[in-house]
């Protein structure tokens, strides 16, 4: 009797509101915080924010090697990432929300660790093209967010506004598990989307019949698109989502999480390299 009187009143509360988290870098923060804050006001979302830092290790330093010791060096980085996160903090205030931009510093292999944890407890998380370019900080962050988090990633290219509200949405799809993990995690983008074009690129079996039934079973009004063509599928996928003006990819994300090795598949690779349209991505 208890229980059901505290699930009914946690359900009177109000609508839940999309937490989005934002992943930022020193060196390349405005932008792409600034589009984490347009898209997550359109939507009337909450957003966290994390600046991160790391220095590469070991440090040398003193006056044996012409510089400053590493513990002052990395005092040094403290300083500055507690102030650029301060600029970062006005900035999301002024864009209107509230909130503040957390600022991590630690070692290059605990920044998949570190992203993970603030990843799993937001519902979405994004980072924008200045930081998908930023190689060394970037393989990290996306580690931590596809494979150590239950987090769908989304990426927020310059030339196109993303929004939490896509009417027209290209899925990219080729029927395995990471594909199908794409479309659950989306799927309350794409059952409010007008129109899903599932992009089927030249794969004969991918089981496309079986996803348009599971999405018609959800109200989603589906058009199966089969692509053909010799440039990368990633490519091949962007260019039919500028075509119908889609406002968002859904894909699979491809690849192993060894960082001494290549993380990510080519297709998956080229898509956070060379954004056209908004991607989110899950694994």
């Amino acid at each position: 009797m208890s229980a059901a009187k505290t699930k009914q009143s946690a359900g009177g509360l109000g609508m839940s509101k999309t937490c989005v988290l934002s992943i930022v870098g020193m060196d390349h923060g405005d932008k792409d915080l600034a589009a984490a804050v347009r898209m997550t006001c359109d939507a009337g979302g909450e957003l966290q924010a994390i600046l991160v830092s790391c220095l590469p290790y070991p440090l040398i330093g003193g006056p044996g090697y012409g510089g400053d010791s590493p513990l002052a060096l990395i005092w040094e980085e403290h300083r500055r990432l507690q102030m650029r996160a301060n600029e970062l903090t006005s900035a999301l205030t002024d864009g209107g929300l509230r909130g503040t931009v957390t600022p991590i510093f630690c070692s290059a292999g605990e920044v998949s660790s570190n992203v993970a944890s603030h990843a799993n407890v937001a519902d979405i998380t994004v980072i924008g093209e200045d930081m998908a370019n930023d190689l060394h900080l970037a393989r990290r962050v996306i580690d931590g967010v596809l494979f150590h988090s239950s987090s769908p990633l989304m990426l927020l290219p310059n030339r196109k506004a993303a929004t939490l509200r896509p009417k027209r949405i290209v899925l990219g799809w080729n029927g395995r598990r990471e594909a199908w993990i794409a479309v659950r995690s989306s799927i309350h983008l794409l059952q409010n989307a007008s129109r899903v074009h599932v992009a089927v690129v030249e794969v004969e079996d991918a089981n496309s019949a079986d996803l348009a039934t599971f999405l018609t079973r959800h109200g989603v009004e589906v058009v199966i698109d089969h692509l053909q063509g010799s440039d990368d599928p990633a490519i091949v996928l962007q260019r039919h989502a500028e075509s119908l003006d889609a406002d968002l990819i859904v894909m699979g994300a491809y690849g192993h999480s060894r960082l001494a090795e290549r993380i990510l598949g080519g297709t998956t690779q080229t898509m956070l390299q060379h954004p056209a349209v908004p991607v989110l991505m899950a694994r």
